[in-house]
């Protein structure tokens, strides 16, 4: 078989193992290198001073806020000579480049293994060398507001090929030439749609030449983008480990037999079961469906009789849902959306756990052979109970070092645990008055700020890591020290149930000094609803940095209640 530039590029030698991290003196197996988070944690404890971790990490030069595109959660336009294309909803409870060698060139190189496996400027150049020209299949776009990832691919020249559904809205990346080509798709016959995709794939490979990768950023895309790269032999995790993750019920399962802390939890198959799960695992109680995304069907229980009406209510959610463009979404309980198209995607059968007290966090993180090569941990504030609505987030983490060493290595040891071995996790954890748990284990970028949150303060862009990942490439990122920038984002939830009149309350932050975005995530006109009439509406998202976090933190929470204060009267 006819190599491509970037398997010649990578020929001169095999992919150096991710290095082991070296002990430390608190006992921790994270490498500081890869774990910025935790020596900085001394700073925001009181024992160190900034100073004395040293420069930013020289290899990354200075980050100006100019160069990066801040991208949040708000879709982008999608007309194509006027007429709208097929967009799909924001998840209505989670959001969260010098000169380089030509293909051609590169795949004439004979590589030095440990030059592109260090964690340099010049070893990130020299990766960026060999991905230069690689052909990636993306399974699914996700919608618009995705449109960035697909923007950092044609930077680092990737030729980039997407199936989605016929109407989708990248069919005007096309036309602006981000991609290098579309391939509709029909996603709603599940039983046929892998030999559709596989075909298609063969079809390209036949015009455009020899794939490199399949990747997708989207949640109910992952199972097949990894079944199809298992079938061409490209990396990729495997399907088991994706399932497993995938399946809330499994992973808990396998946890314990790792040895991990897990917390109580029984499956619900039938009514009948509601009263066994609740004398197991007691209350306040969590149920939710095994698989799933967003937080959708995701209620908390204080007593059996809530733990009732939530699982019929859940039940009832989950029939209705439906799977767009790789995404779950909520149906309507009247029209189209009143049959819900997800039964093929997702398991219907739910699962009761213990409520997790305590302090929420996303530990993103980047593998690389199994070992981790990246991780840091972001604060995520009190959600809007009992729906689970997200609100903000703040980076870097204020928690305890020692805390955070202990989220950090149950998630490593969890990802692990699952049997994955590449690519980016966004894995959600509390820490609780008994010690780390888990949440779950995204085997995916996180959503929403989780990419623009990573690149500002630790200088990671997780969207090229992962691409590298899925094209072979060793992953080995250059990390600040010390956070380039210190952030914190909040998304408005609507405090009462009505229409929006306006979105001006926005326009006095335009401007603004450390104010990245504030803006809308609804239109003027809009129906919204509060807590107490449903699942609570997201209003605007907001993103500010300052010098220290927790400036940053107190500067949101000012805009928030500004912001209640005036949709008091904007809300009718």
């Amino acid at each position: 078989m006819k190599k491509s530039a970037l398997s010649a590029a990578l020929a001169g030698g095999a992919s150096a193992p991710a290095p082991v991290a070296p002990a430390q003196n608190k006992g921790t197996f994270l490498d500081p290198a890869a774990f910025p988070c935790i020596e900085y944690a001394d700073v925001i404890d009181g024992v160190k001073t900034a100073d004395e971790l040293g420069a930013t990490a020289e290899q990354l030069g200075n980050l100006d806020i100019a160069d990066v595109a801040i991208v949040g959660s708000a879709p982008t336009n999608v007309l194509l000579n006027g007429v709208p294309l097929a967009d799909y909803p924001l998840n209505p409870r989670r959001r969260r480049a010098g000169e380089e060698t030509t293909p051609d060139v590169a795949a004439s190189l004979e590589m030095n293994v440990d030059a592109v496996n260090s964690r340099t400027r010049d070893g990130r150049s020299l990766r960026r060398q060999v991905l230069k020209g690689a052909v990636m299949v993306f399974v699914t776009a996700g919608y618009s507001g995705k449109r960035f990832i697909f923007e950092k691919a044609k930077e680092l020249g990737l030729r980039t090929v997407v199936l989605d559904g016929p109407d989708s809205w990248v069919r005007l990346l096309e036309k602006d030439g981000i991609i290098e080509k579309f391939v509709p798709i029909d996603f709603t016959d599940v039983d046929t749609v892998f030999d559709r995709c596989l075909q298609a794939i063969k079809d390209v490979r036949s015009t455009i030449g020899e794939l490199d990768g399949i990747t997708t950023f989207c949640e109910m895309a992952v199972p097949l983008a990894s079944r199809l790269a298992e079938k061409l032999g490209l990396p990729c995790n495997t399907p088991e480990a994706v399932d497993n993750a995938r399946d809330k019920h499994a992973t808990r399962e396998i946890m314990a037999r790792a040895g991990l802390p897990t917390p109580k939890h029984y499956k619900v198959v039938s009514e009948a079961d509601v009263a066994k799960a609740a004398a197991h695992v007691g209350f306040p109680a969590v149920i939710k469906p095994i698989s799933g995304a967003a937080s959708i069907g995701v209620i908390r229980a204080n007593n059996e009789e809530d733990l009732l009406k939530a699982f019929r209510k859940v039940q009832h959610d989950m029939s209705r849902a439906r799977i767009v463009a790789g995404a779950l979404v909520e149906g309507d309980d009247e029209g189209s959306d009143a049959a819900g198209n997800a039964g093929g995607w997702i398991h219907l059968e739910l699962m009761v756990e213990e409520y997790l007290d305590g302090h929420e966090v996303d530990c993103d993180l980047i593998f690389d052979n199994g070992r981790p090569v990246y991780g840091a941990i972001t604060d995520n504030w009190p959600t809007v109970e009992p729906y689970f609505n997200e609100t903000g987030s703040n980076c870097p983490s204020v928690l305890p070092k020692a805390h955070q060493i202990e989220l950090l290595e149950l998630s490593v040891r969890a990802v692990q645990s699952l049997g994955f071995k590449l690519g980016v996790f966004h894995v959600e954890c509390k820490y609780t008055s008994r010690g780390a748990r888990l949440i779950e284990v995204n085997c995916r970028m996180g959503g929403g700020p989780v990419r623009d949150t990573n690149l500002l303060v630790w200088g990671v862009d997780l969207v090229e890591e992962h691409l590298m990942a899925c094209a072979g490439i060793p992953v080995r990122p250059p990390v600040a020290r010390r956070p380039l920038k210190q952030m914190a984002e909040y998304t408005i939830n609507a405090q009462k149930t009505g229409h929006l009149k306006s979105v001006d309350f926005l326009d006095r932050y335009k401007g603004q000094e450390g104010v990245l975005y504030a803006r809308p995530l609804v239109q003027p006109g809009a129906k919204c609803n509060c807590v107490a009439d449903g699942l609570p509406t997201w209003l605007c998202e907001l993103m500010v940095i300052r010098p220290d976090v927790r400036q940053a933190i107190a500067v949101i929470k000012k805009m928030e209640q500004e912001i209640n204060d005036e949709l008091e009267t904007l809300i009718v």
